[in-house]
């Protein structure tokens, strides 16, 4: 039932947007979408908020994997990292240190897009995981963190995820996320620019 509710309230909420933008409303950012595949898996990374925090010293994107492998894969908050063109590496914060050091989750949360990212399908099947890598504390049953997923063959999950900035994030200079997902041979690397 749960699961049912939750593709319900998230077809509802796909169902405005588009509403909106068909009646002429433009103060929705356009998307910002980046997809890389291979036999293990698929990432998504949906930029459209990470333009917006152009001050802060995390930056948000959503991320959504697929798991495409026969075996099970697990996902955890050291799955995911940024890096840049000179190969420094930005992590995920903790989340009392990103908790300490950016207020604007509650704003994000209302702002954030998962535009191109198929959750709502992995929902209606049944094989979409929750995760909650960076709770909300406004929010009642948002406030546990829930950040390691075990994804089955064909399951995945989307969230709303924070990096440490990297040091030159610039529109058009190149940075990379990559994910590499415990189960899978190899990363899966995307190349992202911020337009």
């Amino acid at each position: 039932m749960r699961q049912w509710l939750v593709a319900v309230v998230g077809a509802l909420g796909v169902a405005v947007a588009v509403a909106g933008s068909v009646g002429g409303y433009d103060d929705e950012p356009s998307q910002i979408l980046f997809v890389a595949e291979d036999a293990s898996g698929k990432v998504w990374a949906n930029l459209s908020l990470t333009g917006q925090r152009d001050k802060e010293p995390f930056v948000p994107m959503v991320i959504g994997v697929q798991n495409l492998a026969a075996a099970k894969i697990t996902l955890d908050r050291e799955s995911f990292w940024l890096s840049d063109l000179d190969e420094v590496l930005y992590p995920m914060p903790t989340v009392r240190e990103w908790r300490k050091g950016y207020g604007r989750i509650s704003m994000d949360r209302r702002m954030v897009s998962t535009g191109g990212i198929p959750w709502q399908v992995w929902a209606s099947s049944g094989r979409f995981s929750q995760t909650n890598f960076f709770p909300d504390l406004q929010v009642t049953r948002g406030g546990t963190a829930r950040d390691v997923v075990t994804l089955p063959q064909g399951y995945g999950m989307a969230d709303l995820m924070y990096f440490e900035r990297p040091r030159q994030l610039e529109a058009g200079r190149p940075f990379f996320l990559t994910v590499m997902a415990e189960g899978w041979e190899a990363p899966i690397r995307l190349r992202l620019t911020l337009s």
